[in-house]
């Protein structure tokens, strides 16, 4: 993403500026209004809210598939309708997004994205934004989408995870098309991979995914939304049909991104975490390596987080037209600008989630990562080899989610 000329304009909003009805407690401040990709924001602080994570969203019809005769506008429109109702199942709307995550299979879709996103969200109401470029796991499609909203809650807030489910849209029976995660501490897991065939390589992963919430004392009920990073991504379908198996007929929101790595796939994902120790001092993130497991200087396997607030970043991809390194470096750059506009720094990063399309920026950001990370500290990730970043010339994306630096 190309930071343009000026200062960042940093703008604080209730829930009720957004068109929604207003949410005591909650706060939002958008910084980098419009100067993110497709127009959004370039990050997004939200603070108080529970917050709702959508499953995928297709520009499905009602038996599921899709019409590939129509054009990539109006598969868009489909899509924004589709994570509307999957909204909607769990109190929230588009007024009310955080972030809005976006695969497209090329130019036309993220060009009629961009058209689509004008359309429908005033300036100052929109999205942190992210995007990647790749195969979408239903024949025909052209976009998928998925997002994070504020909840619409009236009366108590949730005090637990819930799984909900739109009458209106197709899915896998035991499916869920969103879940709320309770406002309060949650947990973020690096992706957990494996080898083989899509279903019995899954199950080795939610396996492991067992054996981490084990550690932290979690249930499967307190997952929030698994990310499945997947080749072929043809094996969707199965793949989500095994996992709601596995969950025994009932499963979180699920969201596919066709990766190019060796393995056939890996997991990430986020689950409602217990509150602190009260007899420690609060501190705003915990990084975590589970018994049996080597910890990283550029990953952390759990990263646990406590603040009360949170920061979505929208897409990085470095400036300029240099090469893999003086790309990463831009990017880092920019993410560290970003970051201190929100109140937060490199060392408060909770989850990193990376994109490369070519091998040499791969190995680039192996190198350059420990320069930028506290090897005691580094963000829960995931990085997967893609087709693409949707922007000409670059070959990294970064979505990344922090907690600002100032104790609670």
């Amino acid at each position: 993403m190309l930071l343009r000329p000026g200062p960042v304009l940093a703008l604080a909003i209730s829930c009720a500026a957004l068109g929604a009805e207003p949410v005591p407690g909650v706060h939002l401040a958008r910084y980098g209004v419009g100067q993110g990709p497709l127009g959004g924001a370039q990050a997004i602080r939200v603070e108080g809210a529970a917050l709702v994570h959508t499953g995928q969203s297709l520009p499905t019809g009602p038996a599921g598939s899709v019409d590939s005769t129509g054009s990539a506008s109006a598969q868009v429109r489909r899509a924004l309708d589709n994570l509307v109702r999957a909204l909607e199942s769990a109190g929230s709307s588009l007024d009310q997004l955080v972030r809005l995550n976006a695969v497209t299979a090329g130019k036309r879709a993220t060009s009629a994205l961009a058209s689509e996103i004008e359309a429908r969200f005033r300036l100052d109401s929109r999205p942190a934004v992210t995007l990647v470029q790749g195969k979408l796991p239903v024949e025909g499609a052209l976009v998928a989408l998925d997002a994070v909203a504020t909840a619409g809650i009236s009366g108590e807030p949730p005090s637990e995870v819930t799984w909900t489910v739109s009458a209106s849209l197709p899915g896998a029976r035991g499916g869920s098309h969103a879940a709320v995660l309770p406002n309060g501490p949650r947990s973020f897991i690096s992706g957990r991979a494996a080898d083989g065939e899509p279903e019995l390589a899954a199950t080795n992963v939610l396996v492991q995914i067992d054996e981490t919430l084990e550690h932290l004392g979690a249930s499967r009920e307190q997952l929030v939304q698994l990310k499945c990073f997947l080749r072929p991504i043809e094996a969707a379908s199965l793949v989500e049909s095994r996992i709601i198996e596995f969950y025994g007929g009932r499963a979180p929101p699920v969201v596919f991104v066709e990766w190019l790595n060796r393995q056939a796939i890996e997991i990430e994902a986020i689950v409602s975490a217990a509150p602190a120790d009260e007899s420690e001092e609060p501190q705003p993130i915990a990084y975590l390596t589970p018994p049996g497991m080597t910890a990283s200087p550029v990953f952390s396997r759990i990263a646990q987080v406590f603040h009360p607030a949170s920061i979505y970043v929208s897409s990085l991809n470095g400036r300029g037209s240099g090469n893999a390194e003086q790309q990463i470096r831009a990017m880092f750059a920019d993410l560290a600008g970003i970051l201190e506009q929100a109140g937060s720094d490199l060392g408060h990063l909770a989850k990193a989630t990376y994109y490369v399309s070519d091998e040499s920026t791969s190995t680039a950001l192996n190198q350059i990562r420990p320069e930028f990370y506290d090897p005691k500290s580094p963000p829960a990730a995931s990085k997967a080899s893609v087709r693409g970043t949707s922007v000409a010339g670059r070959n990294l994306a970064v979505d990344m989610i922090a907690v600002p630096s100032e104790r609670q």
